[in-house]
């Protein structure tokens, strides 16, 4: 009788833990559906918004294209607070950088060494990398006095390096030797280098630090220069930024004339634009960025770049 008993509750015990470790399967199967659904939603909202995103960006590129747009044009932003969508646009001159393709096929070292002595490199270690990036894209294996070829690469294990042309990626410039040390020197050293510029350095465009490096020119003559280039509401990109005729007119604001050996490495009129486009839903982001030469008649896409926030 007695062990009749103890059976049950034995029995009643175990089926009781049954159902607690059916209950937590249960539960951990439901926790594991909401979690799977839950994901589901957010790549869906992802998705869609991204897609609206696309599409804002794509509507500010179409309006900015148009020659007829001008910088400072309020169609340029365009915000929907309901919605709480929109796009804004940014038009600048892509001539504001330094063309680093160019710049090394002219194989002017002097210039190169110039720029990376003012960012911090020491002298030596500037000459070596301005000579690795020439080996980089010249199409012959004769190695300059401090440069690197194939050899020095594929004993670091990189046997397809260099790529013996011109840098078809900003990105591609951190492969060279050398580029460590400007990275630690200069980490954000790409925003001053471009592949689709004309080649000179477009005064309208460039900033302060660029203009010091290639116009050879003081902060203080920088500084000052920027400044009546932004007109008197001291904005950047607006109606009354000082439009300069001739290259001369400029040069003459920098305290320099056409016969300083700095001018042949200046314009006024580089004929390549950057087009910024960015797409806002929500708190989701997304930039286009488009690259154009002849804006202003038949125009040619030369680079084309998705940014996601």
């Amino acid at each position: 009788m007695k062990i009749t008993h103890f059976s049950a509750v034995r029995e009643r015990g175990s089926a009781l833990l049954m159902v607690f470790w059916l209950m937590a399967i249960l539960t951990l199967f439901l926790f594991t559906t909401i979690q799977l659904v839950s994901s589901d939603v957010n790549l869906v909202v992802s998705q869609k918004h991204d897609f609206r995103a696309n599409q804002l960006c794509e509507m500010g590129l179409a309006i900015a294209a148009n020659p007829q747009v001008q910088r400072y044009d309020p169609i340029l932003t365009r915000f929907d607070t309901l919605a709480d969508e929109g796009y804004s646009v940014r038009i600048k001159g892509e001539g504001g950088k330094i063309n680093i393709n160019l710049l090394l096929q002219q194989n002017d070292r002097e210039f190169l060494e110039r720029i990376f002595t003012f960012w911090g490199l020491e002298l030596e270690q500037a000459e070596e990398l301005s000579d690795c990036l020439i080996d980089w894209i010249d199409p012959d294996d004769e190695t300059n006095i401090s440069g690197a070829e194939n050899e020095y690469y594929f004993e670091a294990g990189f046997p397809t390096y260099p790529f013996n042309r011109p840098f078809y990626d900003l990105q591609e410039m951190a492969l060279v030797k050398g580029m460590d040390y400007l990275n630690l020197v200069k980490p954000n050293w790409r925003s001053f280098f471009t592949l689709f510029s004309g080649g000179k350095l477009d005064l309208r465009d460039a900033d302060q630090e660029s203009i010091m490096m290639v116009a050879e020119v003081s902060d203080f003559a920088a500084e000052d220069f920027i400044t009546v280039r932004r007109g008197a509401d001291g904005i950047e990109g607006t109606e009354d930024d000082a439009q300069f005729e001739s290259l001369s007119a400029a040069l003459s604001e920098l305290g320099l004339d056409e016969g300083s050996p700095q001018a042949n490495r200046l314009t006024v009129n580089d004929e390549t634009t950057r087009i910024e486009s960015v797409g806002r839903v929500g708190d989701y982001q997304k930039m286009i960025v488009l690259v154009l030469r002849n804006r202003e008649s038949n125009p040619v896409i030369l680079n084309r770049e998705e940014i996601y926030n």
